[in-house]
């Protein structure tokens, strides 16, 4: 049987083709793809700044209904919705047998090296899949990934009751990373975001705001904290000059955890004394190791069906990656399968 993909060919180049479907084997399941949320990596895969092996059908975060099952799957049955964690792991590197499986050497990602969720149906390796519960819509489902990078996030930056919690980038992740936060105990958390659409609804769902463009971040932190400086510092935005401004808003014994992905032809200095004087914590967080399953537990308290602000069609994808780029909402979900935007 064939069916509709959103394959990247290399060179920036993203085409609709019709691929079969290949053949089940025992611990495969056949997925019909219900959403697909457009993440950053996929831009970057489309630029040619990620490491994907085209052509390839790209997309990480989706969740679909089960359409078949091989003859030795127990976990799923057809119908069930389900999520997917995106990513094998050899199993044989030092750092997958000392449980840092998300630091594999040979790591593969379904819609950057193996097929993903921009079509119509997907095979996955049950060990991957997972039954998600009931009550939860497809299109939150599908950033169960996501979630599960800033939850593995949150864990590294290891917030404490009462921590003065600023955000640098008020996009998807820059919310449910100030959410997470909060759940955490932090006292006060603090988005700062530019966009004047995302920044409001920051402020709706209970979170301090600061206009960069018109506020002085630096020293609006200071003066909120008495003139401490954070606690922990979340640069969300991959932005070198964000980046920099983590620097001057943690305060003394402070964690700062570089969460968005800065391209790697930026770089920026730093003082050890800095770091040894003020006894710093500098952390990096990738992907989502053993987290999938509790980002699927914490789902429904993030309430997030809201931040999914737009819907498309497969045949749509092209539209769908121009609202994803144009910043005026959160996040954007592709439904395969579905005739026309909705």
């Amino acid at each position: 049987m064939k069916y509709l993909a959103a394959q990247y060919q290399g060179h920036h180049e993203l085409v609709l083709v019709e691929k079969e479907i290949p053949k089940l084997k025992d611990h495969d399941v056949l997925i019909r793809v219900a959403s697909a949320t457009i993440c950053g990596t996929d831009f970057h895969i489309l630029e040619g700044k990620f490491p994907a092996e085209p052509p390839v059908v790209i997309g990480h975060e989706f969740a679909g209904y089960v359409e078949q099952v091989g003859s030795r799957v127990t976990s799923v049955n057809p119908g069930d919705l389900v999520t997917i964690e995106p990513h094998e792991f050899c199993g044989l590197c030092k750092f997958c047998r000392i449980g840092k499986e998300h630091l594999c050497l040979k790591r593969k990602g379904y819609g950057v090296r193996l097929d993903g969720g921009f079509a119509e149906f997907c095979v996955i390796p049950e060990k991957t899949v997972y039954k998600v519960p009931s009550g939860i819509s497809p299109s939150v489902a599908a950033l169960t990934e996501n979630i599960g990078c800033c939850l593995h996030g949150m864990e590294r930056a290891n917030v404490q009751f009462g921590d003065d919690v600023v955000v640098l980038g008020g996009g998807f992740v820059g919310v449910v990373l100030a959410e997470l936060a909060r759940m955490k105990g932090a006292g006060r958390v603090c988005i700062v975001e530019p966009n004047d659409y995302r920044r409001e609804v920051a402020v709706q769902r209970g979170f301090l705001a600061i206009n960069p463009m018109s506020d002085d971040v630096e020293r609006t932190i200071k003066e909120m904290t008495q003139g401490l400086g954070a606690d922990v510092v979340i640069e969300a935005a991959g932005r070198i000059d964000t980046a920099k401004l983590t620097l001057q808003l943690v305060g003394n014994g402070g964690t700062i955890l570089f969460f968005g992905v800065v391209p790697p032809e930026f770089s920026m200095e730093i003082s050890p004394n800095v770091i040894f004087s003020r006894e710093l914590t500098l952390m990096g967080s990738l992907i989502n190791p053993y987290s999938h399953h509790k980002s699927i537990e914490v789902l429904e308290r993030l309430h997030l069906e809201p931040l999914v602000t737009g819907h498309f069609a497969l045949k749509d994808i092209k539209e769908a990656f121009r609202t994803a780029q144009s910043g005026n909402g959160f996040k954007v979900a592709v439904h395969p399968g579905v005739d026309r935007s909705h």
